[in-house]
């Protein structure tokens, strides 16, 4: 797939706008992409393309006091910033499509979006927009997750994990405890894509 423009980028973020989800793109400037994060994080970037982000708490009370809200801000450096950086897992390309719609379902897992909320109606428009969502990162980039997966044993869900299968937990980076969410990484950008359980 080709790369988006601003308008396909557009209405492909439509697919977050039912629940409580940020995307925030900014721009890579350092090789330790974690202060881009962070950077992105505290809004002090704008998405280098001028595209659309989804700041969803923008002008809240919670943001006025905490410009970071809802995440917590990563360690720049020593055993803090190590052990901010193991919460994430390395994710392939080959599963990213399927974590990106899972970002946008209502329960934030699969098995419960198909029993409650007729998810297979659903699913072919979600697969396309984070097709489209996918391509602005090219093929170099590489993509981290908090998400945690069963783990049974499977290698095939080591090297290229399904994200439709049940989730099992998550290693929160905000305030809330329940958050699950990518952070895509290239040469130029720096995206974080997340959703929150915030009751």
């Amino acid at each position: 797939m080709s790369t988006p423009d601003a308008k396909a980028w557009a209405e492909a973020l439509t697919m977050y706008e039912q629940r409580y989800s940020y995307v925030l793109v900014g721009p890579r400037l350092h090789q330790n992409w974690v202060l881009d994060v962070a950077t992105v994080m505290r809004r002090e970037a704008t998405d280098p393309r001028s595209w659309r982000w989804i700041d969803v708490d923008e002008g809240e009370e919670e943001r006025l006091e905490d410009p970071v809200f809802p995440f917590v801000l990563p360690p720049a450096e020593g055993k803090e910033a190590e052990a901010w950086r193991a919460k994430l897992r390395m994710v392939p390309r080959a599963s990213m499509q399927r974590l990106l719609v899972v970002l946008s379902t209502t329960w934030l897992n699969i098995p419960d979006e198909i029993v409650h909320n007729d998810f297979e109606n659903r699913r072919m428009e979600l697969e396309r927009k984070a097709r489209v969502v996918l391509s602005r990162f090219p093929p170099e980039a590489t993509f981290f997750t908090n998400v945690a997966l069963p783990d049974n044993g499977d290698r095939s869900q080591a090297s290229e994990p399904d994200f439709y299968e049940t989730i099992t937990g998550c290693a929160p980076i905000s305030q809330y405890d329940w958050d699950l969410g990518v952070i895509a990484v290239s040469r130029a950008e720096v995206g974080l894509f997340w959703s929150f359980d915030a009751t």
